[in-house]
């Protein structure tokens, strides 16, 4: 992909250099069009030059992977783009436009039939949360809420009611909301910070034990390169992790070890074998040893400490679409799908022991298990990401729970 763009501010004669500037006479023009609109304001800005050019950074990598930039231009407190490009207009326009909505950009567009389109942007975002985002995140929280009560309590409802009234479910409804609020927003935070638009979290209620399904992000814009791939991948699973340690350890002080036969409907026991290393040493550590016959006995924060385990580790596979994905295409580029086939094949042997893992070998193909390119794949990933990367991975080995939900 050539990408172009003619500076024609004095704050930008630096602006991205090794950009192509378009034609001459095509450059003429855009200017011819622009000035018509931006003359009497061109040079009125107030702010700094450098704060001009951090605005005009931050505000291109919207645009640049569908327009080629002709002209950037002060426009009062604003930033006027003149875009040009070959084909497609109207989609390219419309995609554009769902990304500064997202982002919170308020805008102005100004079409001819044959000129460029000026885009005259905000220099700063409006903090703007979704309706639809805030409606599936309340519903979600009533879902982790009520939910796992109710299976808990055998489906009766005179028993769920007293259960609820004993105030049940509230302590693992902030533990595990916590856990993946923090996930998602590591991934959001981290997109918004390498010029990845993604949408605010979809929270997901569901009808099973956790009450949810989790969350999803959208991503509207292409990943750049390797780096931005493997740490917008990498900082999910690793803020989310840190919470649900916390949650687990919290939990398991509150935790005992009880008989099998002494068990009523609403315990959550769990038995280490087929557990997580993690599982195994901080039980040990914090509860004691579980002898035959015995299991542990999780309060409400450790229930969701645990399912942020499992939940953290099962994206971590490095399959297509999921976290590790992401991460290991990061580390080692298009290899990646030999590394997603062979988990595929190790989780079709684990369905023999647990039959859920056929569930997920059968998810890996929806979600492909090849992961498809970014944009800049010659970019190889800094330091700091590769360690993220690394991090991602020991997380999954000290996480991953082969015999889940005994």
């Amino acid at each position: 992909m050539v990408l172009r763009q003619e500076a024609r501010s004095k704050d930008l004669a630096s602006f991205l250099p090794f950009i192509r500037p378009p034609p001459r006479a095509r450059s003429n023009r855009c200017a011819a069009a622009a000035n018509a609109y931006l003359s009497p304001v061109t040079t009125a800005g107030n702010s700094s030059p450098n704060g001009f050019d951090r605005d005009v950074h931050a505000l291109s990598p919207l645009l640049l992977d569908l327009f080629i930039i002709d002209a950037v231009y002060r426009h009062g407190d604003r930033i006027a783009f003149s875009l040009s490009c070959e084909y497609d207009r109207d989609r390219r326009l419309a995609l554009v436009e769902d990304r500064l909505k997202t982002v919170g950009y308020q805008y102005e567009k100004h079409l001819s039939d044959s000129g460029p389109i000026l885009l005259v942007i905000d220099r700063k975002a409006r903090f703007h949360i979704p309706p639809t985002n805030l409606i599936l995140f309340a519903l979600t929280a009533l879902s982790v809420y009520l939910v796992p009560v109710l299976f808990r309590s055998n489906l009766d409802l005179a028993v769920f009611r007293q259960h609820l009234a004993s105030g049940a479910g509230l302590q693992f409804t902030l533990a595990l909301m916590t856990i993946l609020v923090v996930h998602e927003m590591g991934h959001f935070l981290t997109g918004r910070r390498r010029g990845i638009v993604t949408s605010w979290p979809y929270f997901i209620p569901a009808p099973n034990i956790f009450g949810t399904f989790g969350a999803v992000i959208r991503s509207k814009s292409p990943f750049w390169n390797r780096r931005d791939l493997l740490e917008l991948g990498a900082a999910g699973p690793i803020a989310g992790w840190l919470v649900a340690i916390g949650w687990l350890i919290y939990g398991l002080t509150q935790s005992h070890i009880a008989p099998v036969a002494g068990l009523t409907p609403y315990d959550f026991g769990v038995v280490l074998k087929g557990e997580s290393i993690l599982m195994h040493l901080l039980s040990g550590w914090l509860v004691g040893p579980a002898r035959d016959g015995t299991v542990i006995v999780l309060s409400e924060y450790a229930i969701a400490g645990w399912a942020g385990l499992l939940v953290t580790a099962l994206n971590l596979i490095p399959i297509g679409q999921l976290d590790g994905g992401h991460i290991l295409y990061g580390l080692i580029g298009r290899r990646q799908h030999i590394v997603g086939w062979l988990a595929i094949g190790a989780l079709a042997v684990l369905g023999f022991f647990s039959p859920v893992w056929w569930v997920f070998a059968a998810l890996g193909f929806i979600f492909r298990v090849e992961h498809p390119a970014t944009l800049g794949d010659s970019l190889a990933p800094g330091k700091m990401a590769v360690s993220m990367g690394i991090v991602a991975f020991v997380i999954l080995v000290l996480s991953f729970t082969p015999i889940p939900l005994q």
